[in-house]
């Protein structure tokens, strides 16, 4: 008995051009088809329940200065008043500070 073939349908959206070519480039590279990439893109929307990466309105930027300002209010910066104990932290020497 032949096993069934998987019943296929057929996805199309309109993306930019220089955007497709890019990414199909890097499926190129690393061994994919489209298909193959989407495919892989599908199960992990399965996997995670959701898309797999994070979509938000922040920019990288304003997402690192957020995760910054947690660092320095969890403790895990030394605030530095000076130039002189600035050098001095460089240089191992924080004795004074």
């Amino acid at each position: 008995m032949q096993a069934k073939a998987h019943e296929k349908k057929r996805i199309q959206a309109n993306i930019d051009k220089e955007l497709a070519e890019q990414a199909e480039q890097i499926f190129s590279d690393i061994g994919l088809t489209t298909t193959s990439a989407l495919t892989a893109f599908y199960k992990q929307v399965i996997a995670n329940d959701g898309v797999p990466f994070e979509l938000t309105r922040i920019t990288p930027k304003e997402k690192l200065d957020r995760v910054v300002q947690q660092e320095i209010v969890a403790g895990k910066f030394k605030k530095v008043s000076s130039r002189e104990e600035l050098s001095r932290l460089l240089v191992g020497d924080d004795e004074e500070a």
